[in-house]
């Protein structure tokens, strides 16, 4: 079973994380071309703090963990939204989570505005990254490194870098995640029971 953690932050978008969250949790493991009760991943949410989130549609959540508490984990997924690109809204102690899970985690995952805080750590630098069509000029100016792409849902970099355009392609990211750990049939099932277009 991979594990998955999803850095929260106020300001964070409902469905930059909650889309994900919904298809990697629910992911079974699938054997013998049927779906069994077995989860695929075992993801949780981690903050700079324990305490309420405020979420950018007023949403508020409580994360399952700090960060100093978060475990290490398999992927790493960073949904965007307003504050991801407020400098102030992101913890240092975040920052400084992400960049270290690049050693351990075998992957980083970015959702729609999520490239920023990606790109602020350093770690997409001379690497391709997909962010919301609304954002990508800003992030092109802010992060000259970051080799910045448009018109796709997905955009993988290498095994250990993936990221999606806007909100709700970071379903479609969570999918591709299903298809590379769990098979295209446990991704075609997970996309058919969450009756997402094209399952």
């Amino acid at each position: 079973m991979k594990t998955v953690t999803v850095l929260l932050y106020d300001g964070v978008d409902e469905m930059d994380f909650c889309g994900p969250l919904e298809v990697l949790a629910s992911c079974r493991r699938v054997v013998d071309g049927k779906r069994t009760d077995k989860p695929a991943f075992l993801v949780e949410t981690i903050a700079a703090r324990v305490g309420s989130i405020r979420c950018a549609h007023g949403v508020q959540v409580l994360p399952d963990k700090s960060v100093t508490q978060a475990l290490e984990a398999d992927i790493v997924l960073v949904p965007g939204g307003p504050g991801a690109r407020q400098e102030n809204a992101i913890s240092p102690l975040l920052l400084e989570y992400l960049a270290k899970a690049t050693a351990t985690a075998e992957l980083v995952a970015s959702v729609c505005t999520g490239a920023f805080i990606v790109a602020r750590t350093g770690i997409a630098d001379g690497r391709r990254l997909a962010t919301h069509h609304a954002a990508s000029d800003e992030l092109a100016r802010l992060y000259p490194r970051v080799r910045v792409v448009t018109g796709q849902r997905v955009v993988t970099d290498g095994n250990d870098l993936i990221s999606s355009a806007g909100i709700s392609a970071g379903i479609d990211l969570a999918l591709a995640l299903v298809e590379r750990y769990e098979g295209r049939e446990a991704a075609r099932m997970t996309a058919r029971r969450m009756e997402w277009p094209g399952s």
